[in-house]
């Protein structure tokens, strides 16, 4: 049974992108829209683009041209990030996958004073986005619209999420123990100026 990308196939479709890429060797938003059919999920081919380009701006995918078209391929190595650091934590003080991504993306979230990208939480090492709210359309444009006046850039169609339980305790002992020493994160609040990018070879 095939089915148009309601919400919950939204989320469904961030799972079936790194599952799929897991079992190829990479392959072109055609061959992705393609693959998602097979599996019963109809995207549109914007939408599918809009999520592969805004992984690999997270360094979460390798990007290679192959004339015509660019081939999309999990990335190896990440290197050490905000983003990593705070997956690591998360991963250290939560039994489980689930409790651990919720953990992560409210500490992210607290910590840029946002919502947090799909790109964001790949970029933590995620790839299951079933215990965190997705903000609707109507939320996602009033965040993207403040993200914007901000100077955030922001990928068309990218989805937004939050925790659904931000644990205080537990976010602030993660961003006291991992972030505050160690890191100055202040470059990737809403801000006037154009964002860069974190990473720990900024701060040795």
């Amino acid at each position: 049974m095939r089915c148009v990308l309601t919400m919950r196939a939204e989320k469904e479709l961030s799972n079936l992108v790194f599952e799929i890429l897991k079992e190829t060797d990479g392959l072109s938003i055609a061959g992705m829209v393609r693959a998602l059919k097979d599996r019963g999920v109809e995207a549109h081919r914007l939408t599918v683009s809009g999520y592969l380009h805004a992984l690999a701006d997270a360094g979460y995918l390798e990007v290679h041209i192959v004339p015509p078209t660019k081939m999309f391929m999990l990335k190896r190595s990440l290197g050490r990030t905000v983003y990593t650091a705070i997956g690591e934590a998360a991963r250290g003080m939560s039994a489980t996958e689930p409790g651990a991504v919720e953990l992560a993306v409210a500490a992210l979230s607290r910590l840029l004073n946002r919502p947090v990208f799909l790109s964001e939480v790949a970029a933590m090492g995620f790839t299951s986005m079933s215990a965190l709210r997705q903000l609707g359309k109507k939320e996602r444009a009033d965040a993207v619209k403040r993200l914007e006046e901000g100077g955030v850039r922001v990928r068309e169609g990218e989805p937004l999420f939050e925790a659904r339980d931000r644990r205080d305790a537990d976010v602030g002992q993660l961003l006291d123990e991992v972030m505050l020493s160690a890191f100055s994160c202040r470059a990737e609040r809403p801000r006037a100026a154009v964002q860069t990018a974190l990473t720990l070879d900024r701060f040795k």
